[in-house]
């Protein structure tokens, strides 16, 4: 049985979304590093000697943080909002199912992903290939841009896809 990827414009749509509420996350969980570097910004006295190695070391901490915390927020969301709605479903892919129904799927056998593999999909796919290290990321923008299926980097690891389901709660 051969299964086809929704298209590429609903995915985006729904990728917008997910972005968004993703970024919203990391926004509520970065709120007291950007307080630091606030109070770093209004204490630092660049005249003072060790001054620049102050600020770059802060600054240093500073990224790491934001990143780490932008791998975990991405992961969370990725991994826990389908496995709480269930059928594979993101806030975004929910908030546009009444027009589009989308959800992630086995590529081969239809029903729900297992748990397993969304981790697989979202934290090992996503978060550490596509989001933490650049090439396999544009890798990832091409074979969704350009390859006839449309699948990502992510997809194709995880042996799932992104389908439109032909009825409310059907699982085609």
């Amino acid at each position: 049985m051969t299964r086809t990827c929704a298209p590429r414009t609903q995915r985006f749509g729904a990728w917008l979304i997910d972005s968004a509420l993703v970024f919203l996350l990391w926004y509520l969980c970065t709120g007291s590093d950007l307080e630091t570097v606030n109070v770093l910004m209004q204490t630092l006295d660049p005249t003072q000697p060790g001054a620049l190695d102050q600020f770059a070391q802060a600054i240093f901490k500073m990224l790491t943080a934001f990143g780490l915390k932008a791998a975990f927020c991405q992961t969370a969301y990725y991994c826990l909002v389908p496995a709480l709605l269930g059928r594979g479903r993101t806030i975004g892919k929910l908030l546009l199912r009444l027009l589009l129904r989308l959800r992630v799927a086995d590529a081969a056998v239809p029903g729900e992903v297992s748990p397993s593999r969304l981790v697989l999909r979202e934290f090992v796919g996503r978060t550490l290939l596509e989001s933490l290290l650049v090439l396999p990321g544009l890798a990832s923008a091409v074979l969704a841009l350009f390859s006839s299926e449309g699948r990502t980097l992510h997809d194709r690891l995880s042996r799932t896809i992104v389908v439109q389901s032909k009825g409310w709660e059907e699982d085609d």
